[in-house]
């Protein structure tokens, strides 16, 4: 009898140690709160013995500025849920969703940028730094398209299939979220996207905030000619433990980290930084998309009406920001989206870019064969 007492509690304490808490976001959002050591990511083989890391052994050294703000700007706000400490939120209705189920866009021939990268002459990178405009662009009626607008942090050949990325931004994808609001993502791919994951519901990134809701909408967003929403963006390598390090927000609010051991090429340090935008053109051989980039403006309708990256920084070998000088643009259909770089002593090396895609006033669809080259052009610059 005693036997079976106590047999029966250890499984209950079993099942309790298992029970994710479901509470609802800021948003309204159910979120299953999951013990940090038991979150999906720990289910990587590779991070078998991994150990789990609190907080960072440093973060980069800021650059301290006093230039005085000309444009009035503000931080938009991501979703939050008040998970009790020693466990991380992950969105509910996102269970079943990992690379096999979610939308394969890494592989579609119809990506289309309108990006800002480092050049072939910088030098090791250990993380990026920016400020992101937030928008809420339109995708195409019915099609099981996409808008992003993310930095990428990469390493290694794609066409040696060791390519490493690791990604973060804002997106507007229905097929996975069920709806067309701007929502923070991540993504990484440790193999040249032959497989890869957003969010954190396959095993990867280790989340260690109790309260970002990775996959939750923002808000506010961006609107023409008032005022502007952006999310401050940091990724970084931490040179005690090897992982790359992220954090949101102007204070540098700690969301987690992708750990060392599921990166080669990114184990040791980055090749390029790129921001920008992309989308997926699911229409290669009828009229071009409608889905909308950024703000769904072109880069000379400017502040206020375009959307753009600002404070372009870049990290070094000793761990210190550093304004990014020189970089170079790649726009794969510029007649429906582009980019325009630009310097100015208050928002240092920043850019507008985005568009409307397909326009009443365009002759005819954009050719399918230009689409699908330029996406594998834009790919093979990672590599060179």
């Amino acid at each position: 009898m005693y036997l079976q007492v106590i047999l029966f509690a250890l499984a209950f304490a079993q099942a309790a140690s298992n029970y994710a808490l479901t509470i609802q976001s800021s948003d309204g959002e159910d979120v299953d709160c999951f013990d940090k050591m038991k979150q999906p990511a720990f289910d990587n083989p590779l991070l078998k013995n991994h150990r789990f890391q609190e907080v960072p052994s440093e973060i980069p050294k800021a650059i301290e500025t006093t230039q005085k703000r000309k444009k009035q700007t503000f931080e938009a706000r991501t979703s939050s849920a008040k998970c009790p400490p020693g466990t991380v939120p992950i969105r509910s209705n996102n269970a079943t969703v990992n690379h096999k189920t979610q939308p394969d866009t890494t592989k579609h021939p119809g990506h289309e940028y309108a990006i800002m990268t480092t050049t072939q002459t910088t030098p090791k990178l250990y993380g990026t730094k920016a400020i992101v405009n937030v928008w809420d662009p339109n995708i195409e009626n019915g099609a099981k398209e996409m808008s992003i607008s993310q930095i990428w942090i990469a390493s290694g050949q794609y066409k040696s299939g060791d390519l490493n990325t690791v990604e973060i931004g804002w997106q507007v994808l229905p097929k996975l979220y069920k709806d067309n609001k701007p929502r923070l993502f991540l993504f990484w791919t440790g193999n040249a996207y032959k497989t890869g994951c957003y969010n954190v519901r396959c095993p990867g990134f280790i989340q260690t905030s109790s309260s970002i809701v990775i996959g939750g909408p923002i808000s506010s967003v961006s609107s023409l000619g008032g005022r502007q929403f952006e999310i401050t963006i940091h990724v970084w390598k931490d040179r005690q433990y090897g992982n790359w390090w992220l954090s949101l927000g102007p204070n540098n609010e700690l969301v987690g980290y992708w750990p060392a051991e599921i990166f080669t090429t990114l184990a040791d340090h980055a090749e390029v930084a790129q921001w920008g935008g992309e989308i997926v053109n699911s229409r290669p051989f009828d009229r071009h998309t409608m889905t909308q980039m950024g703000s769904g403006r072109f880069p000379d309708e400017g502040f206020g009406r375009s959307s753009y990256f600002r404070n372009l920084q870049t990290v070094d070998i000793n761990n210190s920001l550093q304004r990014v000088q020189d970089v170079k643009s790649i726009t794969t259909n510029p007649e429906s989206y582009s980019v325009k770089d630009l310097y100015t002593e208050e928002w240092k090396t920043h850019f507008f870019y985005g568009g409307p895609g397909f326009r009443p006033s365009h002759s005819g669809a954009v050719p399918s064969t230009y689409s699908s080259a330029a996406s594998f052009f834009f790919f093979m610059f990672l590599i060179v």
